[in-house]
């Protein structure tokens, strides 16, 4: 099975090939990101990599930040700035698993809140940690976080 690396970088010898200016650009970025955090990795002695896991969670923060650039250049009225942002959001976008809709979030975090008998806020740190390693990369913690704390009391 290709690594989700493996995937970034031949994403990007396809890119150049076609000559798509936005995307190599999106690919380079990425790519960048995950060789800082793997010197950070390094320096720490965890490994000479981060895993495929880490790169999920750095692309899901690569997009929430183009997220809230769409909207500033959306208020600024700056169509062509917020254009190439979603256009970025849509390349990262493509190296995630499906990710799981509001409604089908809230039926799995019900049903994560029965199985590991959380019962207040206390156990939301539990919670959290069950469903970011079974649903790697699929699902936004901001939603889950918000959710998990209407269902708990």
């Amino acid at each position: 099975m290709v690594s989700l690396r493996e995937n970034i970088k031949n994403s990007l010898d396809t890119s150049l090939k076609k000559r798509d200016e936005i995307s190599t650009a999106t690919l380079r970025l990425i790519l960048a990101a995950i060789k800082d955090h793997d010197i950070q990795f390094r320096s720490k002695k965890k490994g000479e990599h981060i895993s495929d896991e880490e790169i999920l969670n750095l692309l899901q923060n690569m997009i929430k930040q183009r997220k809230e650039s769409v909207k500033i250049y959306s208020d600024a009225g700056r169509t062509d700035l917020k254009k190439r942002e979603e256009k970025e959001i849509e390349i990262i976008e493509s190296f995630l698993p499906k990710q799981i809709k509001a409604n089908e979030l809230e039926q799995i975090i019900l049903s994560s809140i029965k199985e590991l008998d959380c019962e207040s806020l206390k156990d939301l740190g539990r919670l959290i940690s069950s469903l970011k390693e079974n649903y790697p990369g699929q699902i936004d913690m901001r939603e889950v976080a918000d959710l998990a704390k209407k269902n708990l009391k």
